[in-house]
C-alpha cells in the first residue's frame, strides 16, 4: 500500500511496516487527512455574473474588462465572459501573478505539440492542468531535471488517470498556496480550497494502492512517478516528514527497477533491507533515458533532505573519477547546469556516507582508500568550482533573474559540500571553520547582490512571501551553514539579514532559519566580547532539527565538545518559537 497523508502535526516519522514492493502499510496514525470531516458553511447567492473562470470558481468577478483581476493577478487564465468574442491566442492574459512572476520563457518550457491528445477532464480540471504547466512546472522543474516535469510527467497525466489526478491535486495546492502567497496557519484545514486540494490528493493515493493490487512493472513505475507527485505536495503543505517517506518509497522501487532484468515484469519477492543496501543505480553524466530523468529528480531531493536533516544519501554508483578532470570548454548554459548537478550529486555521495565518521579520528587511523578518494575528489571540486566560477564571470550579464537566482543556489551547495569534505577527516575542533572565512565572505556577497539586484524583501516566518517559491535546493542552506559555521561577528550577521530574504525552497525555508541561526548565535557569542574569538568550548558541533509549524516551535539539539579527543560531548536542547 502507498501511504495515505500523514498529518501535518506528526513531528516524528511514525514506525512503518513494508507491504509487498512497492509502498507500506498505514499506520494508525496515517490516513486521518485524507477526508477531512465537513464543515457547514454559510448559504451564500450564486455568482450569476463575471467571467468563466470566476463562475467556474464561484467567487465574485470584479468584472474587469477585457480580463478580471480577479484572474490576472493571482495567475489564472481569465476565459473572458459569455457575452464577449474570445479573445485570440496573442491577447489572452498571462496565467502568471505579477506579484510571483519568475523569469522564464514558458514555451521554451513546454511545447503543447508534446502532448497528443486532449486533456480528458471536466472544465476545471482541464484549467488546473493547463495552468500546472505554466505556473507549476516551472517552480518545481529543477536545473537538469526539466525533462521529468515537461515531458514524462505531463506524457504519463495524459495516458494514466493515477498521475492525472495527482497532477489536478498537485496544481490545485499550488494555485491555492500563490493564492495564499504562502501564508500559514492551523485554521487552514478548514479553508475550502486547501481541503479540495485535500481531497484530490486523497483520492489519487487511493487510486494508486488498488492499482498496486496488481504488482507489475508498469504499476512500479506508476507509483515512482506519482511519488514524485506526492513528496511535491508534502512539501508544499509543509507536511516534510510525509514528503520523504513519499520520495524513499519512489527512489527505492526505481532502484528496483533498474536493476531488475530486462522483460521481468513479475518480481514479487520482498525488498529486504540487505538487498537494497547492496543495490546500486548507476547516475549517469547524461540522462539517456526516461528512468535515468526519474533517477536525476529523486538524486536532488535526497540531497535536500541530506542538508535537512538526513544522515546518510541513497547509495548510487556515480564516483568521482566520472568526472572530467578539466572543465569543457564552449559550454552551453544547460550543460553547465547538468554538471553543477552532477557535482552536486557526487559530493554528497561522499559528504554523506561513511566518511563523515572519521571527523575526529587522527589521519593515519582512517583507511587508505578514504583517504585518497577524499584527497582525489577535493583536486577535482576545487578545479571545477574555479573553473565554474571564470564560466559565469564571462556569461553572467546573459543570464536572466530566475537563471541567475536558481545557478548561484546551486554553486553555492556545492561549495559549502566542498567545506564539509575538507573538513571531513582529521579536522575535529569547530575551529577549523574559521580557515573559510573568505570563502564564507565571499557567498554573502554573491547572495547580497542578488538580492539587492532583483529588489528581494525581508519576510516573517509563514506571513506572506516576497519572494516565489521553488521546489529548488538555493541559497538558503548555504546561508544558513554559514550563519552556524562562520563566526566572524559581521559576516554571520549579514548571512542571517539575507536569509529573511531568500523565501521558502523546498524542504528550507530562510525566514524560519533565520530564527533558529540568531538562536545559535546569540548561545555561543554568550558572555563573549565583539568580534573576540568565540572559544571551542562555546561552539556547536552537529545541529539536529524539527520545524513543527503548527505550535510555530524550532525543535533543535546541539552538540559541544567537553575535551579535545573528540568523544565527549554535551547536547544542548531547546525549543525556539518563531
Amino acid at each position: 500500500m502507498w501511504p495515505a497523508p500523514v498529518p501535518t502535526r506528526q513531528i516524528l516519522v511514525p514506525h512503518l511496516e513494508l507491504a509487498g514492493n512497492y509502498g507500506y502499510a498505514p499506520t494508525a496514525l496515517s490516513p486521518v487527512v485524507a477526508n477531512p470531516a465537513k464543515r457547514r458553511r454559510a448559504s451564500k447567492p450564486k455568482v450569476r455574473t463575471g467571467c468563466k473562470t470566476c463562475k467556474i470558481r464561484r467567487i465574485k468577478c470584479d468584472e474587469t474588462k477585457p480580463s478580471c483581476k480577479r484572474c490576472t493577478t493571482t495567475g489564472r487564465k481569465c476565459d473572458g465572459y459569455e457575452f464577449l468574442k474570445e479573445p485570440s491566442e496573442s491577447s489572452k492574459a498571462s496565467p502568471l501573478s505579477p506579484l510571483r512572476r519568475p523569469e522564464f520563457n514558458f514555451q521554451q518550457l513546454f511545447q503543447p505539440g508534446s502532448i497528443s491528445k486532449p486533456f480528458q477532464g471536466n472544465t476545471q480540471e482541464r484549467r488546473i492542468f493547463h495552468r500546472f504547466q505554466y505556473c507549476t512546472v516551472p517552480a518545481f522543474a529543477g536545473g537538469s531535471e526539466t525533462g521529468f516535469w515537461t515531458k514524462l510527467v505531463l506524457k504519463v497525466g495524459q495516458e494514466e488517470p493515477v498521475v492525472r489526478n495527482a497532477i489536478i491535486a498537485l496544481g490545485t495546492l499550488h494555485e491555492d498556496y500563490q493564492d495564499r502567497c504562502g501564508k500559514y496557519t492551523t485554521e487552514l484545514i478548514d479553508d475550502k480550497s486547501y481541503r479540495h486540494a485535500l481531497k484530490l490528493y486523497g483520492d489519487a493515493l487511493r487510486q494508486l494502492n488498488q492499482r498496486l493490487n496488481l504488482p507489475s512493472r508498469t504499476n512500479a513505475k506508476l507509483a515512482i512517478i506519482a511519488s514524485i507527485l506526492f513528496a511535491c505536495f508534502e512539501v508544499l503543505r509543509r507536511n516534510n516528514m510525509a514528503a520523504v517517506i513519499h520520495y524513499q518509497l519512489g527512489m527505492r522501487e526505481l532502484i528496483r527497477q533498474m536493476n531488475l532484468p530486462e522483460g521481468d515484469d513479475m518480481s514479487l519477492t520482498p525488498y529486504s533491507p540487505e538487498e537494497y543496501a547492496s543495490s546500486r543505480a548507476t547516475f549517469r553524466e547524461i540522462p539517456q533515458n526516461e528512468l535515468d530523468d526519474l533517477l536525476r529528480v529523486f538524486a536532488r531531493y535526497d540531497i535536500q533532505a541530506c542538508t535537512f536533516s538526513k544522515e546518510k544519501a541513497e547509495p548510487l554508483t556515480y564516483p568521482v573519477t566520472a568526472l572530467p578532470r578539466i572543465m569543457p570548454t564552449n559550454l552551453t548554459l544547460s550543460q553547465v547546469r547538468n554538471h553543477l548537478d552532477n557535482l552536486l550529486v557526487s559530493v554528497y555521495q561522499l559528504v554523506k556516507s561513511d566518511l563523515k565518521m572519521y571527523r575526529y579520528w587522527k589521519a593515519e587511523l582512517v583507511p587508505l582508500e578514504w583517504r585518497t578518494q577524499t584527497q582525489e575528489a577535493i583536486e577535482v571540486f576545487d578545479a571545477w568550482i574555479g573553473a565554474l566560477e571564470e564560466f559565469f564571470r564571462l556569461e553572467g550579464g546573459r543570464l536572466g533573474q530566475a537563471e541567475i537566482k536558481s545557478l548561484l543556489g546551486l554553486r553555492l551547495q556545492i561549495k559549502c559540500a566542498v567545506i564539509m569534505l575538507k573538513v571531513s577527516i582529521d579536522c575535529g575542533p569547530e575551529t577549523v571553520f574559521d580557515n573559510f572565512r573568505d570563502d564564507f565572505e565571499d557567498m554573502v556577497t554573491k547572495v547580497e547582490q542578488m538580492t539587492a539586484t532583483f529588489k528581494m524583501s525581508d519576510a516573517q516566518p509563514l506571513e506572506v512571501e516576497n519572494t516565489p517559491f521553488t521546489m529548488e535546493l538555493g541559497v538558503v542552506h548555504p546561508l544558513f551553514f554559514i550563519s552556524c559555521k562562520c563566526r566572524d561577528w559581521n559576516i554571520r550577521r549579514r548571512a542571517l539579514a539575507q536569509l529573511k530574504k531568500a523565501g521558502k525552497e523546498g524542504v528550507w525555508e530562510g525566514p524560519i532559519m533565520a530564527v533558529l541561526g540568531r538562536r545559535v548565535m546569540l548561545l555561543e557569542e554568550e558572555g563573549i566580547a565583539m568580534d573576540d574569538v568565540i572559544p571551542e568550548a562555546n561552539r556547536f558541533h552537529e545541529l539536529k532539527k524539527n520545524v513543527d509549524y503548527d505550535t510555530r516551535q524550532i525543535f533543535w539539539e546541539g552538540t559541544k565538545a567537553l575535551d579535545t579527543t573528540w568523544k565527549n560531548f554535551s547536547i544542548h536542547r531547546d525549543a525556539t518559537p518563531f
